[in-house]
């Protein structure tokens, strides 16, 4: 009789247990999505000279509000969300204890850039497109990619063995975007004179040649050596010694690394093609593929050949 006794108290602990589960399984159906992101819901975010936790949610977004134009094709905002989300977990698979950089919208950035209303939609359509893409990522056998992107080409994006010196990333080939010439930012201008292009060159001019960096510069001065197969600067002359592109991009903060130069009436007129470093996906064209009818796979596959979207679940366990 106890044992019986047992078994009934038993079996109504077991259903009292199970009846909170069964009720959700029928509301939500035997097909729920099991939460493959539960092991990582902050990530460290500089903040000043330290460091502060912030909702993974919170930062996903707002790195997602910064990083492409919030008003593209609803596609193309989940190609985006794709690469973002790869770049995150890409960090964290090789350290753990990554510090992600500090330059991210918050809720109130976005309500000052915006307005409240429509910050309060823009943050919407965000965190549907964070939700639809399902915790996925760009995957190359087995390891979250490489996974670059940039606002316009200067009509194709550039050989990743060609940029980096090595074919460590094969995925990342040259790719044809012939509606990135289209846009209204393809091409811009920026003339300066020489002696304010010195002055903006002047911290690697020093590391290199002091003496070089203190004279005056002229038009002979400026010589594109060394372009890559997309047409976009590898090496430089400035007077008498090569830098690469790069640097001389990044210090007069031209908006792509695709640039030609001309001498215009004692100045030096510069002309880039492009804005961004035209590695990677090229968001133009992710929104033109969008436009015609393309989803965020077909336009990955496209950029990143050879990859596959695979979700966040399956790196978890080397990161813990």
């Amino acid at each position: 009789v106890m044992n019986r006794k047992f078994r009934k108290i038993t079996i109504a602990a077991v259903f009292l247990f199970l009846v909170p589960y069964i009720i959700t399984v029928f509301m939500n159906g035997s097909h729920m999505k099991k939460d493959t992101n539960s092991s990582l819901k902050q990530v460290k975010v500089q903040s000043g000279n330290s460091w502060k936790k912030v909702p993974l949610e919170e930062y996903f977004i707002g790195i997602l509000a910064k990083e492409i134009d919030v008003a593209y094709e609803e596609e193309a905002l989940k190609a985006q969300a794709i690469l973002t989300r790869t770049n995150i977990y890409r960090e964290i698979s090789e350290n753990k204890e990554t510090i992600f950089p500090g330059e991210y919208m918050t809720y109130r950035e976005m309500e000052k850039a915006w307005g409240k209303q429509e910050a309060q939609e823009i943050r919407k359509r965000l965190q549907k497109v964070m939700e639809e893409t399902d915790e996925k990522i760009v995957m190359y056998e087995g390891k979250p990619a490489l996974a670059p992107f940039h606002r316009l080409s200067n009509g194709s994006t550039r050989d990743g063995t060609e940029v980096f010196g090595n074919d460590s990333y094969p995925y990342l080939r040259k790719k044809d975007c012939p509606k990135d010439v289209e846009s209204k930012l393809e091409l811009q201008t920026l003339t300066l004179t020489y002696e304010e292009v010195k002055e903006y060159c002047r911290p690697f001019l020093l590391a290199v040649d002091k003496k070089e960096s203190e004279r005056k510069f002229t038009a002979e001065d400026f010589e594109i050596t060394k372009v890559d197969s997309s047409g976009y600067v590898i090496k430089i002359r400035i007077g008498g010694n090569i830098y690469s592109g790069e640097k001389f991009r990044e210090a007069l903060d031209l908006p792509s690394g695709c640039f030609m130069l001309q001498d215009q009436e004692g100045s030096l007129k510069i002309t880039t093609k492009g804005v961004g470093h035209g590695v990677g996906m090229s968001q133009y064209t992710a929104n033109e593929m969008a436009k015609e009818g393309k989803n965020c796979e077909e336009i990955l596959s496209y950029f990143f050949e050879g990859t596959e979207r695979r979700q966040v679940a399956e790196i978890l366990l080397n990161i813990e």
